[in-house]
């Protein structure tokens, strides 16, 4: 008896078409094996012969893209390379020379330091840093292209660390400026400067704005730096960082030294080198607002004692006579809690404000005079 007769069943039977589709599936199946199996063949002889697996084979040839663009990757660094060639000719090395006495009392004429500096106009004009020159005997300012020059300090401003000096050439390459005002924070920094000395002029870092804004307060002052991760090194004082159009948007001025700290190095804004240069060039100083008073920052114990309805400000010490404080009216023991609306939270805030007016422009205080508030109008004059 046959196994289906035991359940009943008849045996099933394949129809023409399935066994027809059963063959196709399996001369497909052969055929994407010989396939593989060639391709497998052919890469082994290749990696024997050292060849590249995925090069035409003769008579093939390679298309041609049917444009030049490059990848964006690409792009960015032809962009970085195309900023540095714009900005580097108007980077110089500048080396200071002192009095420098030996061990017998002898005095000679000696590099004591170098550092860096842009060309600002074409006619000459070179700033730096005011470190870089302090105390200078003679400086001498060095070209990239080897050119050797003496130059002459046309002014300097300490508080803001900035300097002019001039060398007596025209022709020069001049960087161009941007406005650091519209910085963004993540955007390409270039550095460019003189690291270590001359032998390594010109030479190039390349990092980001890490901070467009960093506070920092220096020996009392308050000053507004761009931060950036690009390498900062003894010699980069006083050159430029450019932005990825090769456009000045800083002077480099100082990098944080700490064990353990890496990339923080910051930089004047272009916006405050423009207006100092501007000033020194013309005037051989900075020209900034006075309004003739000493202070000292107001405390919170203070401001409940007095009974005031602000617990910040800076209390007026002393007035100079003939100054511009006097003639507005404002008296010892003033609390000054704003200008033009702003407020006044201790000496520096105080000062930038008025940094931001010219000299003949008129502000006005608010202050608190024993529990009253005025508002007194100053016009600003020149500091001595």
């Amino acid at each position: 008896m046959s196994f289906y007769d035991d359940f009943n069943e008849e045996p099933r039977r394949h129809s023409p078409i399935r066994r027809t589709v059963f063959v196709v599936g399996i001369i497909l199946a052969l055929f994407f094996a010989v396939l593989f199996f060639n391709s497998f063949m052919k890469n082994l002889r290749a990696e024997e012969n050292n060849e590249n697996p995925l090069a035409p084979l003769p008579g093939e040839e390679i298309r041609e893209k049917e444009d030049d663009s490059f990848p964006e990757t690409a792009q960015y660094y032809l962009a970085v390379v195309d900023a540095v060639e714009k900005a580097t000719p108007s980077v110089v090395g500048i080396s200071n020379y002192g009095i420098v006495f030996d061990f017998w009392g002898q005095s000679s004429l000696r590099e004591r330091a170098t550092g860096s500096g842009v060309i600002i106009r074409s006619d000459g004009y070179i700033v730096t840093n005011y470190h870089v020159i302090e105390n200078a005997e003679e400086l001498v300012v060095t070209l990239g292209s080897g050119e050797e020059f003496t130059a002459t300090i046309i002014g300097a401003d300490p508080p803001t660390d900035l300097a002019v000096i001039k060398i007596d050439k025209t022709g020069l390459p001049a960087a161009e400026f941007a406005n650091s005002e519209k910085l963004r924070v993540g955007e390409p920094a270039i550095a460019i400067g003189n690291p270590l000395g001359l032998d390594f002029q010109q030479s190039v870092t390349l990092g980001v704005v890490s901070a467009r804004e960093r506070s920092i307060t220096i020996q009392g002052q308050k000053f507004t730096f761009i931060q950036t991760d690009a390498a900062i090194n003894d010699g980069n004082s006083g050159g430029a960082l450019v932005n990825i159009n090769g456009k000045l948007i800083g002077i480099n001025t100082a990098k944080i030294k700490i064990t353990g700290v890496e990339g923080m190095g910051f930089a004047i804004p272009s916006n405050t080198v423009r207006e100092i240069a501007e000033d020194l060039i013309e005037n051989g100083r900075v020209i900034r607002p006075w309004i003739g008073i000493s202070t000292r920052n107001l405390t919170r114990l203070e401001a409940r004692q007095l009974g005031l309805d602000v617990d910040y400000g800076v209390i007026v010490m002393e007035i100079v006579a003939g100054s511009p404080a006097e003639r507005a009216g404002l008296e010892p023991m003033d609390i000054i809690v704003a200008l033009e609306g702003d407020s006044v939270t201790n000496i520096s805030e105080l000062q930038q404000l008025i940094y931001r007016y010219k000299v003949g422009q008129k502000v006005t205080l608010t202050v608190y005079r024993e529990k009253r508030q005025l508002e007194l109008e100053v016009t600003l004059d020149k500091m001595p």
